[in-house]
């Protein structure tokens, strides 16, 4: 029916999957695939199925800690949430505290998950 339209669509509305802009970071920012999980706290199992599954989505927790494991502003943060099919909602307090650390540049997860924990929410 609207079969090429659609395609179309797609094709122009499609971009880089979390993967690729994972990569691509960490890439840009010289960085080693293992000191970026290790400092987000990820399992390298994990690690190895993001890299070898183009398509595969993390949890959001996940995305966050890879995010800050690489100091990503709010900018590219927000970007890489995007990617994984997630966002940061005013009206969770869980994005809240992303939020703030994002915009006070606290990128030290063990801080992060002080701060979520202080409001009695699961950490990273």
């Amino acid at each position: 029916m609207y079969t090429s339209e659609l395609e179309a669509f797609i094709e122009m509305k499609h971009s880089a999957s979390f993967s690729e802009r994972l990569f691509q970071h960490i890439d840009e920012l010289g960085l080693t695939d293992a000191s970026v999980y290790k400092n987000a706290g990820v399992d390298r199992k994990l690690f190895s199925k993001i890299r070898s599954i183009p398509d595969y989505n993390p949890s959001k927790r996940t995305v966050v800690a890879l995010c800050l494991s690489m100091k990503l502003p709010e900018e590219d943060t927000v970007d890489m949430l995007n990617a994984a099919g997630f966002s940061l909602s005013n009206n969770d307090r869980f994005d809240l505290v992303i939020q703030f650390c994002l915009e006070k540049e606290i990128f030290d997860i063990d801080e992060v998950n002080q701060a979520l924990y202080s409001l009695r929410l699961k950490p990273l």
